[in-house]
């Protein structure tokens, strides 16, 4: 299985326990090795600390939980 995930859609978590999915933007690799995926949301995802909700999302490969089929 390849790191690139670019145009496919995934399910995953965002911090500790907030479920999403959306289409893969960009797939990179951070300093020091970790792979992270730039995520447009299917459902833009509200959250306390700000003022709009968020529709693109950085998520690191780890909570990648599903690649789904279109």
């Amino acid at each position: 299985m390849t790191w690139i995930l670019e145009g496919k859609r995934v399910r995953a978590t965002y911090l500790v326990d907030m479920p999403l999915t959306g289409v893969v933007l960009e797939s990179r690799v951070k300093y020091g090795g970790a792979v992270q995926h730039r995520i447009k949301l299917d459902v833009p995802l509200a959250m306390r600390w700000r003022t709009e909700p968020a529709d693109i999302l950085l998520v690191d490969d780890d909570k990648i939980m599903e690649i789904l089929l279109d």
